[in-house]
């Protein structure tokens, strides 16, 4: 029976180490005002929205037994922000691209956070954007995005897409889109210049999704993200995304 036992507390305490060495990243949005990281009215933008709800998708992943880390590409905000987000300190500037550490021949603006996702052995990693089409304002979003990486980050897309129809996406109380859906669009290796991130990662074999699925220049998803209680349940629908795809991935 002490035989048995030691066994088994040999296997939980792989378990947990497996899972600490494989944290989720969650990368907070643009450092930048430019059309698409902002509403129209320049009332909200995506890094301080996600500045300040990341903690919650990170809470419900953490809730769930998985470890979960914060991180921007960027310097930390003047004003200050939440504890325990990691600044890689390379922000956006003209679209600057860089090569991947690990895999030089992919180049993208947001590299040094796909090299330290690489880095860490992620379990995966979830960027947290917040979309915009002109500019201004309207009233029927396009179709909603999460962007995947092809090989690797279809599943984990799909299920934050499921998240999103089930629980907001024109439910009562919910995000009002017209119809218009949520659609997983792959990013293919070598057909998305811009998406060198993203490739790096599908070859290191660490699913990736972009979730772009907020329109800010609309005005039914602007008033919806600018409810504090709101923008919780948002990032809470994550985060549940997030866990189903986990607890069907082990």
């Amino acid at each position: 029976m002490m035989k048995i036992l030691l066994c088994v507390g040999v296997v939980l305490l792989s378990v947990m180490s497996c899972c600490m060495a494989a944290p989720v990243l969650l990368d907070i949005g643009h450092q930048s005002t430019a059309c698409g990281a902002q509403t129209p009215d320049k009332r909200l933008n995506e890094f301080n929205f996600w500045l300040r709800y990341a903690g919650e998708v990170q809470r419900v992943v953490q809730a769930a037994g998985y470890e979960c880390v914060l991180l921007n590409r960027g310097n930390p905000p003047a004003k200050g922000g939440p504890a325990g987000v990691m600044y890689m300190k390379q922000p956006d500037k003209n679209a600057k691209r860089y090569p991947s550490v690990h895999y030089p021949e992919h180049i993208g603006a947001g590299m040094v956070c796909a090299d330290k996702a690489i880095d860490m052995k992620a379990r995966c990693v979830v960027f947290l954007h917040l979309n915009c089409t002109t500019g201004k304002w309207g009233t029927k979003p396009p179709t909603g995005l999460i962007i995947c990486n092809r090989r690797h980050g279809t599943a984990l897309a799909e299920s934050i897409c499921r998240s999103m129809r089930e629980r907001l996406l024109d439910k009562p109380g919910g995000i009002p889109n017209a119809g218009r859906g949520i659609k997983v669009l792959p990013r293919y290796i070598g057909s998305q210049p811009s998406a060198g991130w993203m490739n790096a990662l599908d070859e290191a074999g660490i699913p990736a999704a972009v979730f772009e699925a907020i329109y800010m220049d609309n005005r039914g998803h602007a008033a919806f993200i600018s409810d504090d209680a709101k923008a919780r349940r948002l990032a809470a629908t994550i985060g549940e995304g997030i866990v189903n795809w986990l607890s069907a991935d082990k």
